[in-house]
């Protein structure tokens, strides 16, 4: 039995397999889906993002310009940038709710809602070409 799931047990939680999200109310019950709902997305920001690399990749290998040659450092190094605000601007809204239960909930909120918006970005990167 895996130490995380000792614990929901320890505390009567259940995992998020074993939750109807939609009728989730509990505080332990809303943070397990959100943070089930937020590792899919984190899932799909990570595939979409190897996808652009890729194709980022044999751009660079045989550049239109000679600009390009440079193109997937630039992209490499824009993303860890983007990771570090995005924990960097999470991490405020944390400290922000962290009067409340709600801080866990909002934290992984705000980490999906940045996903989110990053697997938009990486799309529209390479469908633009």
């Amino acid at each position: 039995m895996t130490r995380l799931f000792a614990v929901l047990l320890c505390i009567g939680a259940a995992p998020a397999w074993a939750l109807d999200c939609q009728k989730a109310v509990t505080t332990p019950e809303i943070e397990q889906c959100a943070r089930s709902a937020q590792e899919k997305t984190e899932q799909k920001l990570n595939a979409v993002y190897r996808s652009v690399l890729k194709q980022i990749d044999a751009l660079s290998k045989n550049p239109d310009t000679p600009e390009q040659a440079g193109l997937k450092k630039q992209f490499v190094d824009a993303q860890r940038l983007w990771v570090k605000f995005r924990e960097a601007d999470c991490q405020a809204v944390y400290t922000y709710w962290s009067g409340g239960s709600v801080r866990g909930t909002m934290y992984l909120g705000c980490m999906q809602a940045r996903a989110e918006q990053r697997i938009s970005e990486l799309q529209e990167l390479v469908e633009e070409q």
